[in-house]
């Protein structure tokens, strides 16, 4: 043993240790973007930065209101949108079947939602309730979309994207537009 590397062990080690700087640099990149939102979760009912008791707070809260009951107040975003979609269709409701007929719906999303992964999430879940269109983040932080599908798989991408657990939705602002026939795809706009 000559206690030498060759040229071959010091390419891998040089490339191991890039491969760590590079994982160093993502994970501090993830931290610099999401700064706001670690340091709200990882804060203590005093407002100190621990992030132990902050993370604990944090799930104990969302643990403590999976279970609750919901108040009146308190809708699903599928509630939320039948009943959005009953004032729009009015009258057209007799005939319309929700789980057949194809709308278009032109949605402004306010809360926590840029920042958080909404704008993907949105795009597998639309994708896998065969829904069609685009999200897009807005520069006021709000997040706007525009979906083509059933009644019914829109409602479903609604309720999966309010249980995104870093996405908080306050209010959606939906607007019906007219069904853009032979659309293919849901796909994600900007940066």
């Amino acid at each position: 043993m000559s206690g030498q590397m060759s040229a071959g062990e010091i390419r891998e080690l040089i490339g191991t240790i890039l491969l760590c700087l590079m994982g160093i640099a993502l994970v501090l990149w993830i931290i610099r973007r999401n700064w706001s939102l670690i340091k709200e979760i990882c804060t203590d009912e005093n407002g100190n930065f621990d992030p132990l008791s902050g993370l604990e707070r944090h799930f104990t809260q969302d643990s403590a209101n999976s279970g609750a009951e919901q108040t009146p107040e308190e809708v699903t975003a599928d509630e939320d949108f039948m009943q959005v979609l009953y004032r729009q269709k009015g009258a057209q409701m007799a005939d319309f079947d929700p789980v057949r007929d194809l709308i278009r719906e032109h949605i402004i999303f306010h809360g926590r939602v840029q920042g958080v992964g909404f704008r993907y999430q949105a795009m597998y879940a639309a994708r896998s309730f065969d829904l069609t269109g685009w999200v897009e983040n807005l520069p006021d932080g709000s997040v706007e979309m525009e979906v083509q599908g059933t009644a019914m798989g829109i409602g479903r991408l609604l309720t999966h994207m309010q249980s995104g657990h870093w996405i908080r939705i306050d209010k959606m602002d939906i607007e019906e537009m007219p069904v853009k026939p032979g659309e293919r795809g849901f796909g994600v706009r900007g940066y």
